[in-house]
């Protein structure tokens, strides 16, 4: 997802991923991906595409049910040589895929690329600490659940000296994000809207941080179009398109936050 909003927005992605199956979750995988303007992984005869499945309730609560089989012996063994020609690296540092995560981020530091490592609410374990100990252009993403969103700064605190990090960011749901670096606390607010679902909007949020950060943006600025992005995947459709980057700025403009941009 974070893959397919960065591609709608109009920024070059090249998603490495784990393998999928040449059966019908593979093929849908590949038409969904395709048709966001994200290149596919080819289908691998025999395998079998992992899924999950999502229910959610009338007040937006998920739950999900995992079939992963093989998953993270796939990611171990993905060809990371795409990353040397790469100009900024995002990475979703979930703890079962640690080994693959430690693989990408010593990638990166070789190719000396900003990354922007995304835990997902998981812990930052010692052997992920230990890889981004002295990473240049480092950013952090975790979350928070909204109504433990006054713990935001302090996790994001906690998380910045653990790492050294640039910026660590911080999503609290409805109550917006923080972000703090060395020096800095930056917050904003989450978008008003109609919450449809709120599956990937920890993705879209990713999407638009990172399209910011990649261009050279203000924290600010970056964070309130992630902050968009989020908000637009939560009031549209599941298969509603995904939004493009004049369709952010639109809804920055209407919210009279330009100016501060």
């Amino acid at each position: 997802m974070a893959a397919a909003a960065l591609a709608s927005m109009g920024a070059p992605v090249r998603l490495l991923s784990n393998e999928i199956g040449d059966d019908e979750y593979g093929h849908f995988v590949r038409q969904w991906l395709t048709e966001h303007h994200v290149t596919p992984p080819a289908g691998t005869p025999g395998a079998t595409t992992p899924r999950i499945v999502v229910a959610a309730d009338d007040a937006h609560s998920r739950t999900w049910f995992a079939h992963l089989p093989d998953v993270v012996a796939s990611l171990e063994h993905v060809d990371l040589a795409p990353i040397a020609t790469a100009s900024f690296l995002y990475v979703d540092g979930y703890e079962i895929i640690e080994h693959a995560v430690l693989r990408v981020i010593e990638a990166g530091h070789a190719a000396k690329l900003p990354l922007l490592l995304n835990l997902g609410g998981s812990n930052l374990s010692e052997p992920v600490a230990a890889a981004v100990a002295g990473y240049p252009h480092l950013f952090i993403q975790t979350n928070v659940d909204d109504a433990e969103h006054l713990e935001a700064p302090a996790v994001a605190a906690t998380l910045r000296e653990q790492t050294g990090a640039d910026w660590v960011i911080v999503t609290a749901g409805s109550f917006g994000a923080v972000a703090v670096s060395h020096s800095e606390v930056v917050a904003v607010l989450a978008f008003p809207v109609e919450v449809r679902h709120t599956h990937c909007a920890g993705a879209a949020f990713s999407a638009g941080l990172l399209y910011g950060l990649r261009d050279g943006w203000s924290m600010g600025r970056s964070m309130t179009s992630g902050s968009a992005s989020g908000a637009l995947r939560c009031y549209r459709s599941q298969g509603a398109p995904l939004p493009n980057l004049d369709e952010l700025h639109e809804m920055v403009r209407q919210a009279n936050l330009l100016p501060q941009w």
